[in-house]
């Protein structure tokens, strides 16, 4: 199913946040992210650890059936990117796993080079002082040019795109964000490079969402298949998890 298409996971934490689905969804957890999840300072970062890495499994299982969500086993790559390693399915599948508050999201996929990112978006952000250090020139100045208001808006599109094209190259924070550039229009989203960075901009696809007022999604597509991989939404199974 995923080999041809990207499956979106989506879930609002409020609308299914319970201590039955918070254990059920530990249950389906490894060893070491228990471990990790119960790290977390705060109640509301460990749950969201939690749903975060329930999702991703049920999430695999949906796509790969035959294997039981708690059966997937993961492994990190050179730049930290995490990767199925174990186990084997007949079609290699990829994703990318991404949360902020009250959100979380994944997607997965037969094509390595997919991303998703989420931010909840923040009125209290100064988009200018934040791009200036971050951003490309010509996102900068394209900034400067909105009203307040449509300028955070566009600097959260600008961070989920780069954060998305960031995860599905693998790169992690390796490669600066100030060496691609983010083109958002109506008609299209493009992205361009620094005559240094050895990427086709012909080859990618975006596309923006917003899964509550408060949150902000992306997704990046270098698949290179002719525009692009279609993208099926799911909502996240949390039923399958309460079982």
């Amino acid at each position: 199913m995923a080999d041809d298409r990207i499956e979106l996971f989506v879930g609002l934490i409020e609308t299914f946040d319970s201590p039955g689905a918070a254990d059920a969804c530990r249950r389906l957890l490894s060893v070491d992210e228990r471990i990790r999840a119960d790290r977390f300072m705060f109640e509301r970062h460990r749950r969201q650890y939690i749903f975060a890495h329930a999702m991703l499994r049920l999430a695999l299982s949906r796509v790969a059936p035959n294997v039981a969500p708690s059966d997937w086993s993961f492994a990190t790559g050179r730049y930290g990117r995490p990767y199925v390693a174990s186990p084997r399915t007949s079609t290699a599948l990829h994703f990318s796993l991404s949360h902020a508050d009250g959100c979380v999201a994944c997607v997965v996929s037969g094509h390595e080079t997919v991303g998703v990112d989420v931010e909840t978006v923040s009125r209290r952000v100064a988009p200018l002082s934040t791009a200036l250090r971050f951003f490309a020139p010509e996102e900068v100045e394209t900034l400067r040019g909105l009203p307040e208001a449509d300028a955070i808006e566009r600097f959260f599109d600008y961070w989920t795109l780069k954060e998305a094209y960031l995860k599905a190259r693998g790169f992690g924070l390796n490669l600066p964000l100030d060496a691609f550039a983010m083109q958002v229009s109506r008609e299209a989203i493009g992205i361009s490079f620094k005559p240094d960075i050895a990427d086709d901009p012909r080859g990618w696809r975006f596309s923006l969402c917003s899964p509550s007022p408060s949150h902000r999604l992306a997704i990046a597509d270098g698949s290179r298949a002719a525009g692009g991989l279609p993208i099926s939404r799911n909502a996240w199974p949390l039923q399958e998890a309460a079982e």
